[in-house]
């Protein structure tokens, strides 16, 4: 439909009725109705009342004190809500020059064509555009699971390929970073050629037998064809083929590939880098976590400002880029954390972590990235108890991402709560040895309070990050309670050249990282033993701490 054709409202309302009246809308009755309302509030004029609190309180019967800080409900539905018609748009092309989609961050649909006049006057966040075929997000890789082919005896189980690629399909989708497809998106490919650009196709075989299950998975470059990765996975079933057994393999089996692929420094990550030379134009912004990435593995002051300032360009760029939000939080979490001075910040960093967070959560309601950066910023601002609520979120969204598990261990272990804090950490890094080494330092509080002070000091050096003044201070405690004083010395030596501030303000910076009373004393005790110098210091004060 022309930009110029001022369709009639029933043209809207008769396209909103075949929505609600198909079986391939796979949406609740409550957002059913609750894309009925938003639809009718645009065409009526009222695009600036569709708010989070008008919805919850018309559609969703909450009462009046609905606070949509404290209350996600309408965020959550909403994103449902936007993927079941992003999937019913892919098995039903638009019959009409106009579909409905309601954008990331807001609730006011968009109807691709013209709206009638009395709506497109109604609000700076209804936009106006020529009918095209459904564009997604074009930051992040998108991969096709395509339905896995059952090889023999299909006895007792005549669906497992399809059982297999919904598990497959559920595991990644997860990872809110990348685009998922699954059933049905072939059929729509081979009918609307180009609407859909398709980085990776992943297929393969499954086979049970009596004693085991077997998948053989295969990861093509859907551009040039090239398999770029292999993979077999087999699980014993141990007992007789039960049906629950089954599909709890596939399940198993759906986890254990989704985060091979799909978390960080993962095969996706790995391409990636690979093609960033002459990438993609949506691999230029997912380059950019890649960067964050590096950075955060190594936590390499020299890298902070430079992500900083590309990051900040990133999502001026990109507005609805959730991911780059997050990360950017996060960079500015560790500005404080660190105490980088930030001249052309007016606001405080944590400020500015926290908005880019929420920021982020707006963007994307069920990305776990998201809620891990605010539960960062929660942590250095003072509120361990919410970061520890917020990581929990987090963790329910993608309970596949590793660094979670360290990150929620980490945080444990500065609590000295070791029951929660230890099992974490390790499984965090059985999962993933390749991630950022700073969660080890849950372990160097763990063994260095228990009075293993070896492994506290092994510990410290799995951490990998010789930038930073902290870890140096850690390393010179448990040297000082293993009698060797000269080395401690030498320790502290460096941590005052990298972090010249730290020196004075020991004791203060390890209250501002929350971590236990108990365990900053142990610490703070120990360096004193060796040089009564340290943490003289009466307040946090300025700082650029490494």
């Amino acid at each position: 439909m022309a930009r110029d054709t001022v369709p009639a409202a029933e043209d809207v309302r008769r396209e909103l009725a075949d929505i609600l009246a198909s079986s391939d809308f796979e949406a609740s009755e409550r957002n059913r109705r609750f894309l009925a309302h938003i639809v009718e509030e645009t065409l009526a004029g009222r695009a600036e009342r569709i708010k989070a609190y008008s919805i919850a309180t018309v559609v969703f019967g909450r009462g009046e004190d609905f606070d949509a800080q404290q209350d996600p409900i309408v965020r959550i539905e909403a994103a449902r809500l936007r993927r079941a018609l992003e999937s019913y748009y892919l098995r039903h092309p638009p019959a009409r020059a106009i579909t409905i989609s309601i954008p990331k961050g807001a609730y006011v649909p968009e109807f691709c064509g013209s709206l009638p006049e009395h709506a497109a006057t109604a609000g700076p966040e209804v936009r106006i555009e020529e009918a095209a075929p459904l564009v997604l997000h074009l930051s992040t890789p998108r991969i096709l699971v395509e339905t896995f082919d059952q090889i023999g005896s299909s006895d007792g189980f005549p669906t497992l390929g399809r059982s297999l690629t919904l598990q497959l399909v559920a595991a990644l989708t997860r990872f809110t970073e990348i685009f998922v497809y699954g059933f049905d998106t072939t059929e729509m490919l081979d009918h609307r050629s180009g609407a859909l650009a398709i980085d990776y196709r992943l297929g393969g075989t499954i086979v049970i037998s009596s004693d085991a299950l077997r998948t053989d998975l295969l990861l093509q470059n859907a551009e040039d064809g090239r398999y770029v990765w292999a993979h077999s996975v087999e699980r014993a079933l141990e007992t007789a083929c039960e049906p629950s057994r089954v599909i709890g393999l596939c399940a198993e089996i759906a986890g254990h590939v989704a985060r091979i692929l799909a978390l960080r420094d993962g095969i996706l990550d790995s391409q990636a880098r690979e093609s960033a030379g002459d990438a993609p134009l949506h691999f230029a912004g997912y380059q950019k976590l890649l960067d964050f990435q590096d950075y955060w593995r190594t936590l390499d002051p020299d890298r902070f400002e430079p992500l900083r300032q590309d990051l900040e360009a990133t999502i001026a760029g990109d507005p609805r880029f959730a991911a780059a939000h997050a990360c950017l939080s996060m960079v500015y979490s560790n500005a404080a954390r660190y105490g980088y001075t930030l001249a052309e910040i007016r606001d405080p960093p944590l400020e500015r972590a926290m908005d880019l967070a929420r920021r982020a959560i707006q963007l994307a309601p069920n990305s776990s990235r998201a809620y891990h950066a605010r539960a960062v910023a929660e942590w250095f601002s003072g509120q361990p108890e919410a970061s520890i609520a917020t990581l929990q979120v987090a963790r329910s969204l993608n309970p596949n991402d590793p660094e979670l598990l360290a990150e929620l261990g980490f945080r444990s272990a500065m609590r000295m709560d070791w029951s929660a804090a230890v099992p974490l950490i390790e499984e965090a890094y059985r999962r993933n040895p390749l991630q950022s080494g700073q969660y080890r330092m849950g372990l160097f509080f763990y063994h260095f309070a228990e009075g293993r002070f070896d492994k506290a000091l092994q510990a410290t050096a799995e951490i990998r990050a010789p930038g930073l003044g902290v870890v140096h201070a850690a390393a010179a405690a448990a040297l000082v309670r293993m009698g060797r004083q000269k080395e401690a010395l030498a320790r502290l030596e460096e941590a005052e050249r990298l972090s010249p501030a730290l020196r004075p303000m020991l004791r203060a910076d390890l209250a501002f990282r929350q971590i236990h009373p108990e365990l900053v004393e142990k610490i703070v005790s120990a360096i004193q033993d060796v040089d009564p110098g340290w943490a003289r210091g009466a307040g946090r004060g300025p700082r650029r701490s490494r």
